[in-house]
C-alpha cells in the first residue's frame, strides 16, 4: 500500500512539471494587436498565429514590431507569458 501511494505521489510531481516543459517560443512580426481583448497575431514566415494574453503585456506593442514571445497552451488556447521586443536591422543602401 505504501508503495502504491509513493508511486502516485511521484507521478503527480512529474506531471506538475509537464506544464513547464510544454512552454514554447516564437519570433516574428506583429500583424495585429488588441489591448482591450488581450490578443496579438504574430507572423513568422508564411504563418500567422493568434495568441491571447493580458492586455498589459501588449500595451506597448504595435503592428510592425518584431518580437519574441513565450507562450503556453491551455484549454486549447495559446497564452503569451512573456514578450521581448527584437531589434531589427534597417534595410539600407548596401555597397553604395
Amino acid at each position: 500500500m505504501k508503495r502504491a501511494i509513493s508511486l502516485v505521489v511521484i507521478v503527480l510531481v512529474v506531471l506538475s512539471f509537464v506544464g513547464v516543459a510544454l512552454a514554447a517560443e516564437m519570433s516574428g512580426e506583429v500583424t495585429a494587436v488588441d489591448v482591450a481583448k488581450g490578443s496579438l497575431t504574430l507572423k513568422s514566415g508564411e504563418v500567422a498565429t493568434g495568441y491571447d494574453c493580458e492586455g498589459s503585456l501588449v500595451k506597448d506593442i504595435k503592428v510592425g514590431d518584431y518580437v519574441t514571445i513565450q507562450y503556453k497552451e491551455e484549454g486549447g488556447k495559446k497564452i503569451i507569458t512573456t514578450i521581448t521586443p527584437m531589434k531589427m536591422k534597417k534595410k539600407g543602401n548596401v555597397g553604395c
